[in-house]
C-alpha cells in the first residue's frame, strides 16, 4: 500500500500524523524516485487537510437576539473572559461556570 492509499484509509489523527511524517521523509530523501516523491505529496496534502478537518470546533446556532443571528463554539472551544463574561460572573456564578467550564 502506498502513503496515499494509507493516507485515506486512515481515520485517527495518530495514523495521519504518522502518515505526513513518512510523507515528509521521502520528500526529502534525494534517493526516492519522481513517482515516490508524488505519491508523498499526494499523501501529505491529503493527511494535512484530514487532520486540519478534525480539529475544527464547530459553530452552532445560538437563537436570536436583538434580531440578529448568534452562534457559539460547541466541542473543546475555549472562551475567553471579555467584559460581558466578567459581569456575568459577578451576577450569575453558577451561568459563568456552565459557559466557561471554570469556577465563578
Amino acid at each position: 500500500m502506498n502513503l496515499f492509499e494509507a493516507a485515506q484509509a486512515a481515520s485517527s489523527i495518530m495514523q495521519l500524523g504518522q502518515i505526513v511524517s513518512n510523507a515528509a521523509k521521502v520528500l526529502t530523501d534525494p534517493t526516492s524516485s519522481s513517482e515516490d516523491k508524488k505519491d508523498a505529496s499526494k499523501a501529505k496534502r491529503l493527511g494535512d487537510k484530514k487532520i486540519s478537518e478534525k480539529d475544527k470546533n464547530k459553530m452552532y446556532n445560538g437563537g436570536m437576539a436583538n434580531g440578529r443571528k448568534h452562534m457559539y463554539l460547541g466541542g473543546n472551544s475555549s472562551v475567553k473572559d471579555n467584559a460581558g463574561l466578567r459581569a456575568l460572573k459577578i451576577k450569575s456564578p453558577s451561568t459563568y461556570t456552565k459557559i466557561t467550564g471554570r469556577d465563578a
